[in-house]
């Protein structure tokens, strides 16, 4: 199995006051988790937290300084919040990472979930207003695709149009040049730099509906899952399987193109891991509660009763890799055997965690976690 990190910055709040500590501890975890073997450093990106917590606004940004100061692991945006972006720009810029770096750029997209975060980007960002955004998250990914896969590009769409109307462009030097020109105005663009990665970095989506499943699966991204169960991934997994089948022609495997993220904290026993993470993990489910709705935790066929609460003894089971090493390997297993899994990203900062903790627990899910899977995918 692969293993990789993930962190939205949220970690070590209460001792990390500014933005450059923060940073700072970013930096030493993401060098740590190269020393450890770690596949990827994965970041998030959410933006206006109104608890100065958890705001990461640029992971491609951010996944640059990370790899100046790393020689292997792999950086990974998970996700790049397509809605918010600017489709030449996200291409833009995650070109030059994936320059910067050799090839060691890993690319997801996600729709958004923050009602207050995604029209201040664009107008259908509004994850509320559905068909919009899904609209809107499709066709940005689908132009940084064509920008990455052409020389030239054009584009005419429900929310963008390339080149835009009455572009026009000359030079003394240079006759007009019929791959992308008619006389003088502009049919095409060229945009630059192409990746390193040919023809493109790969592509993630993170993905906690059927329907986000089918998406991500029509569009050929490999599909991340963070809250379901094993049971109801491995469900989800044999229908992004399904589709990805029809579409291309070949069998899809289940669990192929797939990964697992799950909130993650190792100690020498379940009721020391609970005693130090219980307050940081929940902090960021129980903020997620209204918006994502609990249905994503159900198993197959399950419906939740009104009175169930969103607490550690409903997730820890189902959604957490937390306890002792012996305790965390039960539910990888559980993972491999179910879904056929071979690629876990894990949460391992939560907030309120002092650095010191976060790199123990780093640590010790490197060593005596990690090594009982050697060898496995």
């Amino acid at each position: 199995m692969k293993f990789a990190a993930f962190t939205t910055v949220a970690g070590s709040a209460g001792e990390a006051t500014t933005a450059e500590q923060l940073i700072a501890n970013l930096r030493e975890q993401t060098i740590v988790a190269e020393e450890l073997g770690f596949e990827a450093m994965w970041l998030g990106e959410h933006h206006f937290g109104p608890y100065a917590v958890g705001d990461l606004p640029n992971p491609i940004l951010l996944g640059a300084d990370l790899a100046a100061r790393t020689s292997r692991i792999r950086i990974g945006q998970m996700a790049n919040i397509a809605p918010w972006w600017h489709p030449i720009r996200l291409a833009e810029d995650v070109a030059i990472l994936d320059n910067l770096t050799g090839g060691r750029v890993e690319v997801g997209f996600g729709r958004g979930v923050w009602p207050y975060e995604g029209p201040q980007f664009h107008p259908n960002a509004d994850p509320r207003r559905d068909a919009e955004n899904r609209e809107l998250f499709r066709e940005t990914v689908e132009i940084v695709r064509e920008i990455w896969t052409n020389e030239y590009f054009s584009h005419r769409g429900t929310n963008y149009s390339f080149p835009a109307d009455d572009t026009v462009f000359s030079h003394p030097l240079y006759p007009p040049n019929p791959a992308w020109q008619d006389g003088e105005r502009v049919t095409r663009l060229r945009v630059t730099p192409r990746p390193y990665q040919q023809p493109h970095p790969p592509l993630w989506m993170t993905v906690s509906t059927d329907r986000s499943v089918a998406t991500a699966a029509e569009l050929g991204l490999k599909a991340c899952y963070w809250q379901p169960p094993a049971l109801r991934i491995r469900e989800r997994m044999e229908l992004y399987a399904r589709v990805r089948t029809e579409l291309e022609g070949r069998p899809f495997a289940v669990g192929e193109d797939q990964a697992v993220m799950r909130s993650m904290y190792v100690a020498p026993s379940m009721e020391e891991a609970r005693r130090d993470a219980e307050a940081g993990i929940m902090s960021a489910f129980i903020f997620n509660d209204p918006f994502r709705g609990r249905q994503v935790f159900t198993n197959p066929g399950e419906i939740l009763d009104d009175a169930v609460k969103l607490d550690w003894d409903f997730l820890e089971p189902r959604s957490l890799l937390v306890g002792s090493p012996d305790d965390v390997v039960e539910k990888i297993e559980e993972l491999r055997e179910v879904c056929h899994l071979d690629y876990l990203l894990v949460e391992f900062s939560h907030m309120g965690i002092p650095l010191r903790k976060s790199l123990k627990n780093l640590e010790t899910f490197a060593t005596k976690v990690m090594p009982r899977f050697a060898g496995e995918g």
